[in-house]
């Protein structure tokens, strides 16, 4: 279906946002080909019944986990990266064996309709539907008793999404968005820091919600660092930013409008020129933005991006965890003791170390956020457990009653008390030496030879 829709699908990305294929390519279509192959070749494994350790008294017992399917689902795409907010979450919903309805998104039209044509062409309708529309749409489906629901979008929607599965009590997946922070160190190579990040900013047109949404910056390197970003934009689109074919536009005029509001928050260091017509908006620096302004409280979703000075990390990590918690935080710095500070102070969905974005292509490491930036993680083995049920199962021999007397009343005898306790349950740490070692090793000694006596007796019974 994926190689099928591909031209199309080119040609209707560019037509909604005038994306490079090339772009649409990497960051849609084979990174969902990606999990796609590593949920094939990886499914066997994920389906199988995972065995779990247990105590004595049920040791001859069968004692699993069965993945079982959770139902109908619904899963509601976003229009960014139409067929990769579809079809990766759907993926995790066709492999562990579930039904889904797929709400595309209107703001990308042509693309959303290329993607019905062949969702529909493709997918068996009797277990998957795909519906285009617009609010109406999903809301008269949030009305619906699902199994599950996924959603991929902004905070307010992700909320409006949760209120409706409460209502069934409904399981949620919110992947949402957020500020993404960048800290820069004094530590880490300027050059190559700028040129991964403002690639990461200029992607789509900077509209990810995993996009790099402000840099804090040491004061030493920030006239460098602002200056490499620079040059590293000439050398990806030319002079002429708006004349590159690689550089994406924004998706419509009300997000454009959004955007340019933005540019009036403070300095601008480099670009700032746009285009209402095309919707263009040049890829941008900003300093001297105040901490209260939309820019630096509201999520960009642009090609706008505010950089700030600080002297002390603890200016940084205070700063960053006075506001929600974000859907990835970004760090550049070769200080093994700020990469540690920064991993265990800064609470986010992800933490990239020297990159920015890449951690997306790897299919082992599953992605979601935390509080405002989302609940419930997906790629890889992730989505198939996302929309799969791990039911517990207890599976005990029909036989081997005398050990089960234990339990039974009359409770006439204290000893019967202290046998099933060192049989059954998980207990702390055994003392290491002391009369309170003797005790616990005769103790379990003891228990482990009615056992075992109790096994041998009842298997003798049964065989006669």
């Amino acid at each position: 279906m994926i190689k099928a829709m591909e031209k199309e699908y080119f040609e209707a990305v560019y037509e909604d946002m005038k994306k490079h294929p090339y772009e649409t390519n990497g960051t849609d279509l084979k990174f969902t080909e990606s999990d796609l192959g590593y949920a094939m070749k990886h499914l066997k494994g994920w389906m199988s019944d995972q065995f779990v350790s247990t105590d004595l008294l049920n040791k001859v017992d069968h004692v699993y986990l069965h993945p079982e399917p959770k139902g109908v689902v619904l899963i509601l795409g976003c229009w960014n990266y139409p067929i990769q907010l579809a079809l990766a979450p759907l993926i995790g919903a066709i492999s562990s064996g579930c039904c889904a309805v797929v709400k595309l998104s209107e703001v990308a039209p042509t693309s959303s309709t290329v993607i019905k044509k062949y969702f529909d062409l493709y997918l068996d309708p009797l277990c998957y539907r795909t519906f285009e529309g617009s609010v109406e749409t999903s809301t008269a489906l949030l009305k619906l008793r699902w199994d599950h629901i996924f959603f991929t979008g902004s905070v307010t929607v992700g909320k409006i999404v949760a209120q409706a599965a409460a209502q069934h009590l409904t399981p949620v997946t919110l992947e949402l968005g957020g500020k993404c922070p960048v800290i820069v160190d004094k530590s880490t190579n300027i050059d190559t820091a700028a040129k991964r990040i403002i690639w990461g900013k200029c992607v789509n047109a900077g509209q990810t919600c995993i996009a790099p949404d402000y840099v804090f910056c040491h004061k030493k390197h920030m006239p460098a660092l602002i200056e490499r970003m620079k040059a590293h934009v000439k050398t990806m689109y030319g002079d002429d930013v708006e004349k590159s074919e690689f550089f994406a536009r924004i998706i419509n005029k009300r997000h454009f409008q959004r955007l340019s509001k933005l540019l009036d928050n403070g300095t601008i260091e480099f670009g700032g020129q746009t285009n209402e017509e095309t919707s263009y908006i040049a890829p941008t620096v900003i300093t001297g933005a105040p901490d209260d302004s939309p820019i630096m409280t509201d999520e960009i979703f642009g090609p706008i991006l505010p950089v700030m000075p600080f002297e002390d990390i603890k200016e940084v990590i205070s700063f960053i965890r006075k506001r929600e918690k974000p859907l990835v935080s970004y760090l550049f710095s070769s200080d093994a003791k700020v990469i540690n500070e920064i991993k265990t102070k800064v609470s986010s969905g992800t933490l990239d170390v020297n990159d920015c974005l890449m951690h997306m292509v790897i299919p082992t490491l599953p992605f979601g956020g935390v509080g405002h930036s989302g609940m419930g993680k997906y790629h890889g083995k992730a989505s198939f457990e996302q929309f799969s049920h791990m039911k517990s199962v207890l599976h005990k021999p029909i036989g081997m009653e005398a050990v089960n007397t234990l339990r039974y009343p009359p409770y006439d005898a204290a000893w019967k008390q202290d046998l099933v306790y060192q049989l059954a349950f998980y207990k702390p740490s055994a003392p290491s030496r002391g009369a309170g070692f003797t005790k616990y090793a005769v103790s379990s000694t003891l228990a482990g030879a009615a056992f075992a006596y109790a096994y041998a007796w009842n298997s003798a019974t049964d065989q006669s």
